[in-house]
This record gives C-alpha cells, sequence and structure tokens, in this order.
C-alpha cells in the first residue's frame, strides 16, 4: 500500500490550508478523498514555511483523527478521578455542580467553574500554584467518546492554573500511536470503523475534518492543521474477490448464554464436572461471569471447562461479601476464547461461600463465529 506524504506549515495563515506542497514549497496543497474501510499509511512532515522542518518528537503525544468538529457525546457519563479519589459525572453535567464536586470534600481544590458551550468546561484555580492534571475514564458515554483534560495555563508560584476538560465523539479514523522517521513521524488511519460507517448511512460521501494535535510534556495542546476533507464509500463491496468482508470492519454483536446452574434457593457442592451443558452455537468469547442469589460469607470459586479442558488461566471468583464476580478483586482470565458448536461445557466449584452458592448463575459473553 503506498504511503501519503502531508506536509504541515505550522506556521500557515489558516489551519485550513497548512497542508502544504513540499518542505519547499509551502503553498496549500488539495488532498484527496478518503475512502471507507481503507488503511491509510501516512508520513507526516512539519515545517515552519521557509524550507525547514519542525522537530515533533519532543512533544508527549501526536494525536491525529478525521471526524466532525464539536461532536459531543448525547448520553452516559464519565468519571473523574483526582488524588485517588473518583467521582462520576453525567455528559451533560452543568458547571455549577462540577465547581460544587470539586469544592467539597475529598477534593477540596477550591476551583471556579463555567461551560462555555456543551461538553466542555473551564476549571479555574482560586490559588497560585501548579496543578496535578486528573485523570478520566469516558467508557460510559454514549456514542462512543473520548475525554480530553489540558491546561490553559499552567499554574507557579505567581500564576493560577487552569484547565479546559472536553468531551468528543470518537472520530472516524483516529490514531495516537505515531513513530519517529527522517524529519518527521509515520502511523496509519483506518476508515473501517463502526462510527464511520454509521454517519456516513446510506450516503454517497461524507463531509469532514483532518486534525493534528500536539501535546507537549506540559500537557499544553497544539494544532497545526484542521482541514475540511471528504469520504467517500467504497466501489467493491462485500462478496467481491479481494475485497475484505464487512464483518473485518465493523463492531461483532455481542450476545450472551446464561446458564442456571441450580435453582434460585437450591444449595451447590464443591466438585468437578457439575452439570453440563452444551453451545447452542460457535462462539468466540470476551466475557465469563458468575453470580449468586443471595451475598455469602466467603470466597466462591468457579471454573469453566470446555470438552474436558479449562478456558480460565485465573479462575472466577465471588469476593466475600458479594454476589457477583463483576466487582472481584481478581478477575478472571480466558485462556481459550474460542468456543466450537455443540462443545460440551461443565463447571467446576473448587470453593462455595455460605450459605453454599444459592442460585449461582454462569454468564458466557461473546460473539457469534
Amino acid at each position: 500500500m503506498a504511503t501519503e506524504d502531508i506536509f504541515v506549515n505550522v506556521n500557515a495563515t489558516s489551519l485550513k490550508t497548512s497542508r502544504a506542497v513540499s518542505l519547499a514549497d509551502s503553498s496549500a496543497q488539495s488532498w484527496k478523498n478518503f475512502v471507507v474501510a481503507d488503511l491509510k499509511d501516512l508520513n507526516l512532515y512539519f515545517t515552519d514555511g521557509s524550507g525547514g522542518y519542525v522537530d515533533v518528537s519532543a512533544y508527549s503525544t501526536i494525536r491525529v483523527g478525521v471526524g466532525g468538529i464539536n461532536k459531543r457525546p448525547t448520553g452516559g457519563s464519565w468519571v473523574f478521578t483526582h488524588g485517588g479519589n473518583d467521582h462520576t459525572f453525567d455528559f451533560g453535567v452543568s458547571a455549577a455542580t462540577m465547581e460544587s464536586v470539586l469544592d467539597a470534600s475529598p477534593y477540596s481544590l477550591a476551583v471556579s467553574v463555567t461551560a462555555p458551550t456543551s461538553g466542555v468546561w473551564v476549571v479555574k484555580f482560586d490559588a497560585v500554584g501548579a496543578q496535578t492534571l486528573p485523570d478520566t475514564d469516558a467508557s460510559e458515554l454514549t456514542p462512543d467518546s473520548t475525554i480530553s483534560v489540558a491546561r490553559l495555563v499552567t499554574g507557579d508560584g505567581s500564576t493560577k492554573e487552569e484547565w479546559i476538560i472536553r468531551l468528543f465523539q470518537v472520530p472516524y479514523a483516529y490514531s495516537e500511536t505515531w513513530s519517529n522517521i527522517s524529519n518527521g513521524v509515520e502511523g496509519t488511519l483506518n476508515f473501517g470503523t463502526e462510527n464511520l460507517y454509521k454517519a456516513m448511512s446510506d450516503a454517497n460521501s461524507l463531509a469532514s475534518y483532518f486534525e493534528v494535535e500536539l501535546t507537549d510534556a506540559s500537557s499544553n495542546v497544539t494544532t497545526p492543521i484542521q482541514a475540511p476533507v471528504t469520504i467517500v464509500g467504497e466501489v467493491i463491496g462485500d462478496g467481491v474477490a479481494g475485497a475484505g468482508s464487512f464483518s473485518t470492519y465493523l463492531t461483532k454483536t455481542y450476545e450472551s448464554i446464561i446458564v442456571p446452574m441450580v435453582g434460585i434457593t437450591e444449595a451447590v457442592a464443591t466438585g468437578t464436572g457439575i452439570q453440563g451443558w452444551r453451545m447452542p452455537y460457535a462462539m468466540t468469547l470476551t466475557e465469563v461471569r458468575a453470580s449468586l442469589a443471595g451475598v455469602a460469607t466467603g470466597v466462591t470459586t468457579l471454573d469453566i471447562n470446555a470438552e474436558g479442558s479449562s478456558i480460565l488461566s485465573t479462575k472466577i471468583t465471588i469476593d466475600s461479601g458479594e454476589k457477583t464476580s463483576l466487582d472481584a478483586a481478581t478477575p478472571p482470565v480466558i485462556s481459550d476464547t474460542t468456543l466450537a458448536d455443540d462443545d460440551e461445557m461443565t463447571l467446576d466449584v473448587d470453593a462455595i461461600g455460605s450459605p453454599s452458592g444459592e442460585g449461582l448463575r454462569i454468564y458466557l459473553i461473546g460473539y457469534r463465529t
């Protein structure tokens, strides 16, 4: 696959036209269309517009994406972590609510918060000094989204620090994995994502933007290019020789198989090969769980077997005082993810809490293969 060279003039007068023809020619270069389902290899070179390269190797993160401007999540929640303390915020939390939470214990940050637009918050500290940036978790936002936390102002002995927290829908194509090459970086954008297929729907093309963000060691962000581009649908579709199946591009449809090992009030004894069942179809396993009808005292330890062999390298545990393995201190690890149609499945009960496993259920989660 041919690699496309992109020269970015960091001193261009407009982000829209900052793609240059070459190192020596800083005039604006036009864009070719991107195509749905393509893997696009790119070399990125950053120039000063006067015939010289700009070294970006010192930047801590290089983020490159193709997507829509100001597309925010429309549902769900996200987690703010600071000083080892977590708080879950709604996707549309008000500035007043965020300020109240951050000012209260256990954070006690003494800040003022404003929200210039939906999904964006500016956090200003009342006192001078450097501050530690928070960690965040965007996994519960919908549609799939990410969170950016950066310093607008870096605090020091005479300066009050300011943060900007921004929520973004995941771009149509995105990567922050870029390797240094001579005078630039190289990487790949995947245009076969679920988000892109959803946005494209049955249209022939989709207007979008190509953007690069550079983040320095102090978490300050610089955007040297934000250029309008077009993504078009593929002409060669599924089933044509040489074309990849759509199933390789789209996110799988996940299913679960729930196996009641005993009645809701019946007990379970320790032992091997307990109550077998057969797989109704072939499945690639991504997760396993277990639950009890009530809270038990003592740890419950379980192993799942396919055709007589364990499929777990770390067994399922339900901790003392819990009803589900989902919160276990040691989560299970699947060693064999491939289950065949009609595989005989059995359960080993290595240890059981008290009362003795009433209502034990096993959950197999994955997708059909």
